[in-house]
């Protein structure tokens, strides 16, 4: 087994030793004859990031301002939706409910009546018959509506 002191001087010999780099060791650095000196800026550039995903701070920053009209709820509003939802689990199956809901597609608060197909707890989400589907996170009001 290695000791701590063996690895030491392994690791010392290996990386401390600048003896075959006397020769150049304190030369001067090259200066090209045939091209311009590279700004320091562009120098720097060579060894920014890689900006593989073209247009993507520009979809942030358009998704970002559909958000901008998005109240997120306080802890008593999910409450009250959990409550309103476990209510509505325990009473007639396939109620028909009136939610309003931010579209995250639109940016806006929306309205939307259906009947109540099943909750997905584990999606987080609302299906209804016709199959559209609410995020329970983006609920702001639940109402049981009527079948008209």
């Amino acid at each position: 087994m290695i000791e701590n002191e063996d690895l030491l001087k392994i690791e010392k010999s290996l990386f401390s030793d600048t003896a075959k780099y006397r020769d150049i060791i304190n030369t001067p650095r090259h200066v090209s004859q045939a091209h311009t000196p590279m700004t320091t800026e562009d120098r720097a550039a060579q060894f920014s990031p890689f900006a593989a995903l073209t247009g993507y701070h520009q979809l942030l920053v358009k998704v970002g301002e559909k958000y901008d009209h998005k109240t997120y709820p306080t802890a008593e509003m999910r409450h009250r939706i959990r409550v309103q939802l476990a209510i509505i689990e325990r009473g007639q199956s396939h109620p028909m409910l009136r939610v309003e809901f931010f579209n995250g597609k639109t940016g806006f608060y929306e309205e939307y009546k259906g009947q109540l197909k099943r909750i997905d707890h584990h999606g987080h989400h609302l299906i209804f018959d016709d199959g559209t589907r609410i995020i329970i996170q983006n609920i702001r009001k639940i109402k049981r509506g009527q079948q008209n």
